[in-house]
Order: C-alpha cells, then sequence, then structure tokens
C-alpha cells in the first residue's frame, strides 16, 4: 500500500501546527498592572499597556511609580513609550521615548529608529548621536515584546542588541523550561528564561505577557509580579 497519503496527512498537521504556532502571539492591545517588591516589601507599581493608533501602529507604554510609604519620601517615576511597525511578521521599533522624574532630576530620552537609511539617532539629556543599525537593533521597551514574539515562535536563540542611553547593549537569554505558577490570577503554565541575575516567567496563554520577573542586585531582590485586572 502507498504510503504518500498518510504522508500527505502527516505533512498538513504540521503545516497546521506551524501556522498555528506563527499566530500564537499577537500584537493585540491589553492593560496590566504589576506589584514591584524590594526585599520582600512593596516599593512601586508598574503599569504596561498596548493600544493601535489611528494609523494601525501599535504602541507599547509602560509606567512605573513608586507607592505605599516609600511614596512618601521618593517620588520617583519613569515614563516610557514605544511606537512599534512590523516587518516580516515580527515588531520592529519605530521610535523610543523615556522621562523620568525623581531625586531632583528630570531625565529625557529619544531613539529614531530610520530602517530606510539604516541609522538609528539617540538623543540622552544634551547628548546626541547617530549609530549604525546592523541587525535588528531595538530599544529596551519594544524588546519585551520582540522577546515574546520570538519565544512564541520556538526560538531558542535569544539574542537581542539593544539601545539605551545610547550605548549598545546584548542581551543573551537562557531558556530554562516551563514552570506553573501561582499568581494574582490563577494559576498559570509559564515559559522560564533567564538572563544573567534576571529571570522572567512568560505566559503563553496570556498572550504571552510578562508574569513574574525576579532581579537581583547590590540593594538586594526586585521582585515583579502581575497583579489581577
Amino acid at each position: 500500500m502507498s504510503r504518500l497519503p498518510q504522508f500527505i496527512s502527516v505533512l498538513y498537521l504540521l503545516l497546521l501546527a506551524t501556522a498555528a504556532q506563527a499566530e500564537s502571539f499577537q500584537l493585540e492591545p491589553f492593560n496590566v498592572r504589576y506589584s514591584v517588591q524590594l526585599n520582600g516589601f512593596k516599593v512601586a507599581e508598574m503599569e504596561r499597556s498596548l493600544h493601535i493608533d489611528g494609523n494601525g501602529s501599535p504602541i507599547l507604554e509602560q509606567r512605573t511609580e513608586t507607592s505605599g510609604l516609600v511614596a512618601l519620601f521618593k517620588k520617583d517615576k519613569l515614563v516610557e513609550r514605544s511606537v512599534l511597525g512590523n516587518d516580516r511578521h515580527r515588531p520592529i521599533p519605530l521610535t523610543y521615548d523615556a522621562h523620568y522624574t525623581g531625586r531632583s532630576k528630570d531625565i529625557r530620552e529619544h531613539i529614531d529608529f530610520d530602517w530606510q537609511s539604516n541609522v538609528a539617532t539617540s538623543r540622552y539629556q544634551e547628548k546626541r548621536q547617530e549609530i549604525s543599525l546592523s541587525g535588528a537593533m531595538m530599544d529596551k521597551l519594544s524588546h519585551q515584546l520582540i522577546l515574546s514574539n520570538d519565544i512564541a515562535q520556538g526560538r531558542k536563540e535569544l539574542e537581542y542588541t539593544v539601545l539605551d542611553r545610547g550605548n549598545i547593549k546584548h542581551y543573551t537569554y537562557e531558556w530554562l523550561g516551563s514552570e506553573e505558577l501561582a499568581t494574582a490570577r490563577g494559576r498559570v503554565t509559564t515559559i522560564k528564561i533567564k538572563r544573567k541575575d534576571t529571570t522572567l516567567w512568560l505566559a503563553p496563554q496570556w498572550n504571552y505577557l510578562l508574569v513574574q520577573l525576579i532581579q537581583k542586585n547590590d540593594d538586594g531582590t526586585i521582585a515583579t509580579y502581575i497583579q489581577k485586572q
């Protein structure tokens, strides 16, 4: 008996699985809140949202601000905004803005990504510079969505070039497998990845949202947890 029909059936199922995987991450609007803790004490709140503007461009925004007792002594706020485009089904950054206020400081950063000329123009405070866009460079906010997209595509080599305050940084993540977490939204199976002293958990069934982030530095352990809507 010919095995051709069986082979075609298997091939068809593989194509369906590939297509489903390619569509598993979507640039859909969302609004998520997080609690930020330092050594077990809440110090800030973070809100991350994505919406689509009138031109069809996805805009990712993130606001981090001190809260609770900490806010009585230290009012820090960081607002970030990244406008994105799409290139071969992968998000690409177009512009990035950041504004930090607190501790008697007012810091601003702006990046323009010109993909036709392959040049990024970075402005950090009074410093302006042009940087050659070699490969897939990105800002540190859009990098979050690009990371989710790549994990959804099943990519294991998670290496990125990020522009931050006029500096070129290289991020490499290690894939640690899956882990089930109890969150404020209920239990969920996550994908766990790590970069140096930072560990992240992303939830595929929630469109690869960041669920939890643990970072260790000289001040101790900073933990970011997803909250209810």
